[in-house]
């Protein structure tokens, strides 16, 4: 993969540290879906891929991602799910003048969220040829479930606003597509313009994809068509898409989709101990006769030691014999061997002779894991977590996700490699989904484990370290059955040793999170963590501890992608913790050259509470919710960052004393630069680890672009104590360059202090504050300001009024960034991962 290149990859083929603490003010201790099969080479700016979606065939025969039913006005209330036809009629069962359509919908979220939909046509088997006005393709718009959704509702809880799903608030009124096959067989229809863009919104946001309605005006010939459930995997329905992956800018030779682990040649010390799959604990550990176990490559090596582990898979972890998690206490160094794969699985695979059938369409068997949770995993159920915000899986406000509803049970099942999603109750246990009773300890699938290959997590962890001097090299991690609450099973790594390195390492598919790592001397560098189900990578430092020392936590040149797929902090009020990375007390720490990319529902990067010397630069963060997060601390430096596509806000801030500089921030959608006080304090006591007011912020250098609600927005949030406003936050606002693709009438500035007021102009701002008398203002015409957008190259353009016109840097952002203080840059960043 080329240096000025990111590629979406995707292969077939104590001792222990405390967590953080939340945004809201309570105590915050911190810590998938399956990989599509795609294959992309390097070599170009754009890369046409096409993809076909069809239940049991493609991409993989593993692929269930299609869901379909029919509803029928004269039963209307019954569920049709397991059918193995659809059927539209305006005239069902005929004579009657009843209604009969379809809900067609497939999961598109394995095409990357930075893919650009160029088309998408649409398959199906049809049983009978129809004529006149034709069947017509329009956009759900609320959400159903397909064992459950009947003419009256769209789930057992919720009912269509009108029945079949005909309401306003239940479709859209655009048909994408027209069905009218003149012949039985195989029938193709392409979607126009409307359908494309209702399917790059799927692929951008998964959780607004309710797929399709399939209904006519008046058509009363009615038309047949194989549905999912067809007994011929051929004749489903399928969806197929092509589109362009832009050759956007990212970390070369990393694999974003967590299945490659970066190839490393690290040399072997004298004396290592050997691990490998076909090993044998009474071995001596030699490369001739290599042990089989964590627990005895431990036992074996001296402090400060190497184990090497030879390629393979290892459903492994280091325990007490009992069910439990066991402390590494002296140190050492665990590394692959050169150019081996290593993974350390956290699941079981479970026989077809392990499970039962219930008669009524499920296998279950007996599963027990009293070790999960810290061990606590039976003190409440998960759905029921302590009232008193004492976990042990979950904070009682970070799981309920209506989508997720069982996101806080570290259960996970997969079949066949695929992840198979988590349901409450034995009815919704439908193909693609699991139920695990917790009070009978019973496990129940919905797939006949015959020929199949069911993996059950097993283990909440792979090692818990403490003391001083780790170091994980060249390791995969995977399927660990982790935690959101943060206890020392919230993590597959759990790091609670000072002066620890963990390098080219993968970390995937986790119930909850996947690394934490003690601040003092941690360095996490060159590795991926992708598609976990909670916060990716976790740390805690010493402001809020008696005695603050320095931290000096280093995470350099990472991929974190696509993590919190279980939709943690969905309405969470307190305990918010969700991000790609979430830190907090940090005094010292430094982000660097790192891609943060579609973390869901949170910040790709969050430092909260009292961060100090924060050095956030030359990251890129796109397509989460918020990009760069800096809560309530103090003095910081947030500069030459790439961030865009993000669903909330680019860099959100309520910090004294910090820099934001040189960033580049685009299509963020409600706004790219939010600097604001928040409501707690240190004079009022709400909060002995928040940082000061917000005060002496200096903004310069930025480019702020495209549709936003409002591009920069800076506000007060109560009149309590001393809590400062706009009015009083900047030693410097200027230097920044606007560019509004809504036009000169849309909110550039929102300011609120005393009261609110939109500025549509700079000119109105400096008239009021005199600030950015050197801003550029532009509401017209293209892009003003980069090579080429559209390429995702945000490099600076000769033309471009941006180029060369900067503020001089001041010393601590010219150090940081490697430049002469005082030189005259060009706006935006400098620097990121691919440039």
């Amino acid at each position: 993969m080329r240096a000025d290149l990111w590629m979406w990859l995707r292969r077939v083929a104590l001792l222990l540290v405390p967590g953080t603490l939340a945004a809201c003010g309570g105590p915050e201790l911190p810590g998938g879906q399956a990989p599509g099969a795609f294959t992309e080479s390097p070599g170009a700016l754009a890369t046409d891929v096409t993809v076909s979606l069809q239940r049991g065939v493609s991409p993989s025969s593993s692929y269930a991602g299609v869901s379909d039913t029919w509803l029928q006005d004269a039963l209307p209330s019954t569920n049709a799910g397991g059918d193995t036809l659809l059927r539209m009629d305006r005239d069902y069962p005929t004579g009657t003048g009843k209604i009969a359509n379809a809900l067609l919908r497939f999961d598109v979220s394995s095409i990357p969220a930075t893919a650009l939909v160029q088309s998408a046509r649409l398959t199906f088997n049809v049983r009978n040829a129809t004529s006149g006005e034709g069947f017509f393709v329009y956009a759900a718009n609320r959400a159903w479930n397909e064992s459950q959704a009947t003419w009256t509702n769209a789930t057992s809880s919720t009912t269509w606003a009108t029945g079949g799903a005909s309401g306003a608030s239940d479709r859209g009124t655009t048909s994408f597509a027209t069905l009218l096959p003149s012949a039985v067989g195989k029938y193709s229809v392409d979607l126009n313009a409307a359908g494309v863009t209702a399917i790059q919104g799927w692929v951008r946001n998964a959780g607004s994809n309710n797929g399709f309605v399939l209904d006519a005006l008046t058509n009363m010939d009615g038309l047949e068509l194989d549905s999912s459930e067809s007994t011929t995997a051929a004749n489903r329905p399928q969806l197929t898409v092509t589109y362009t992956l832009p050759g956007e800018p990212g970390l070369s030779g990393l694999d974003n989709s967590g299945q490659l682990i970066p190839d490393t040649n690290y040399a072997i010390p004298a004396g290592a101990i050997f691990m490998a799959t076909n090993g044998n604990d009474s071995n001596p550990g030699t490369q001739a006769a290599p042990v089989a176990t964590l627990n005895r490559a431990i036992t074996l090596v001296p402090s400060g030691g190497t184990i090497v582990v030879r390629g393979g898979t290892y459903r492994d972890w280091y325990n007490n014999g009992a069910g439990n998690y066991k402390v590494v206490v002296k140190p050492l160094t665990l590394q692959a061997f050169p150019h081996e794969q290593v993974w350390f699985d956290g699941t079981d695979v479970k026989p077809a002779a392990s499970w039962t059938s219930d008669g009524s369409g499920h296998w279950y068997m007996d599963w027990s894991t009293p070790g999960f949770c810290n061990g606590g995993y039976y003190n409440y159920p998960y759905d029921a977590q302590s009232t008193t915000n004492q976990g042990p899986c979950s904070h009682f406000d970070m799981y309920g996700d209506p989508a997720n509803p069982a996101a806080g049970d570290p259960q996970m099942v997969f079949i066949d490699g695929s992840y198979v999603h988590e349901v409450k109750t034995l009815a919704e246990a439908t193909p693609g989904n699991f139920f695990y009773d917790w009070t009978n300890r019973r496990l129940y699938i919905a797939t006949n484990p015959s020929g199949h290959t069911v993996e059950v997590a097993a283990r909440p962890v792979a090692l818990v370290l403490g003391g001083t001097g780790y170091a994980v090299k060249g390791i995969g991690f995977k399927r660990y059955a982790t935690n959101e609450y943060s206890n020392t099973t919230n993590a597959a790594v759990y790091i609670g040793a000072t002066q620890s390195l963990v390098e080219n390492c993968v970390f995937t598919q986790m119930a909850g999170g996947s690394l934490t790592i003690k601040s003092q001397g941690g360095v996490v560098r060159r590795s991926v963590f992708a598609h976990n189900g909670f916060t990716a990578i976790g740390s805690n430092g010493q402001t809020n501890s008696a005695t603050v020392g320095y931290d000096g936590l280093l995470l350099e040149e990472n991929i974190v992608n696509a993590n919190n797929t279980e939709r943690f902090g969905t309405n969470c009020t307190r305990s918010c913790a969700q991000a790609g990375v979430k830190i907090a007390h940090m005094n010292g720490f430094t982000v660097r050259r790192n891609v943060f990319e579609n973390n869901l529902n949170g910040a790709g990067f969050w430092c909260d509470e009292d961060c100090r010397g924060g050095v956030i630069i030359n990251n890129i963060s796109r397509y989460n919710k918020i990009g760069i997060f800096y809560e309530v601390s103090d003095t910081g430096l947030i500069a030459s960052n790439l961030i865009y596509g993000n669903t909330y806000a680019g860099i959100q801030a309520c910090s004294s004393n910090t820099k934001i500089y040189n960033n580049t921030l685009v299509n963020n959608a409600a706004i790219n630069i939010w600097v604001y006080d928040d409501a707690r304090n240190e004079a009022d006591k709400r909060g002995s680890d928040i940082g000061p007011d917000t005060v002496n912020v200096d903004v310069a250098n930025n480019i702020l672009s495209g549709g936003n609600i409002t591009t920069l927005k800076a506000s007060r949030s109560n009149y309590n104590s001393t809590n400062t406003g706009p009015n009083t936050f900047f030693s410097g606002l200027d230097y920044n360059s606007y560019y509004r693709s809504g036009g000169a009438g849309k909110s550039l500035v929102n300011w609120v202090d005393t009261d609110g007021v939109n500025y549509t102009s700079l000119a109105a701002l400096n008239a009021d504050h005199a600030w950015e008398s050197h801003g550029h203002d532009i509401a017209s015409g293209g892009d003003p300001f980069f090579v080429n957008q559209a390429l995702s190259d945000y490099t600076v353009r000769g033309t471009s009024p941006a180029y060369q016109s900067g503020k001089p840097l001041p010393a601590d952002v010219a150090q940081a960034l490697g430049v002469t203080a005082g030189l005259v840059t060009s706006r935006g960043a400098l620097s990121w991962p691919g440039k």
